[in-house]
């Protein structure tokens, strides 16, 4: 079901207001963004994916289709983005640490040094996910979207998408044990 702040901004950027849109896009700006350098392994190119997601939904307010949620919509068209970025790009991409919208907030320098690292582990592993299982991956761990509502975005079956990420899951735990010399 879609929250009434976000059908009260939706309404009203149908009707011409700039400042919903600014209101939506302070609201969404920092997942959007997290799931567009997830995906494309890119500042620059997330930044990019960012911009023009938000100047579509600018564009063209009266053909949001929005089914269940703001969030579950910025994040399908941020897929969509992300996935003709990913196939302009002929190689794959790292991500520097210092890239990540990073929640965790080191309370002291040492923390985080090691949360950086830990951070750059991850980054790199994410990198050697088949892009599908990075996608699934990225969409229910960081965007906290339901299997159900990605099965939607990668017009997938729900079973293929629960072995997307149960697989991405593996490889990740194969990835991570391997570097960390366990």
């Amino acid at each position: 079901m879609l929250v009434s702040e976000d059908r009260l901004l939706l309404r009203q950027l149908s009707h011409g207001s700039r400042d919903a849109l600014r209101r939506i896009y302070e609201k969404y700006r920092g997942e959007v963004f997290t799931v567009a350098v997830s995906l494309l392994g890119n500042r620059d190119l997330a930044e990019d994916c960012l911009q023009d997601v938000f100047v579509r939904l600018a564009e063209s307010p009266d053909q949001i289709r929005v089914v269940s949620n703001l969030k579950a919509y910025l994040a399908s068209c941020t897929v969509n983005r992300a996935r003709d970025q990913a196939r302009r790009e002929v190689k794959r991409v790292g991500c520097p640490v210092e890239e990540l919208d990073c929640r965790v907030v080191a309370s002291n320098p040492l923390n985080g040094l090691v949360h950086d690292e830990q951070a750059a582990v991850l980054v790199d592993a994410l990198g050697r996910l088949p892009y599908e299982q990075r996608e699934v991956f990225v969409l229910h761990a960081q965007a906290g979207l339901a299997f159900r509502e990605i099965a939607r975005i990668q017009e997938a079956p729900l079973r293929t998408v629960h072995s997307r990420y149960r697989y991405a899951i593996e490889k990740l735990r194969e990835l991570l044990n391997k570097r960390m010399g366990s």
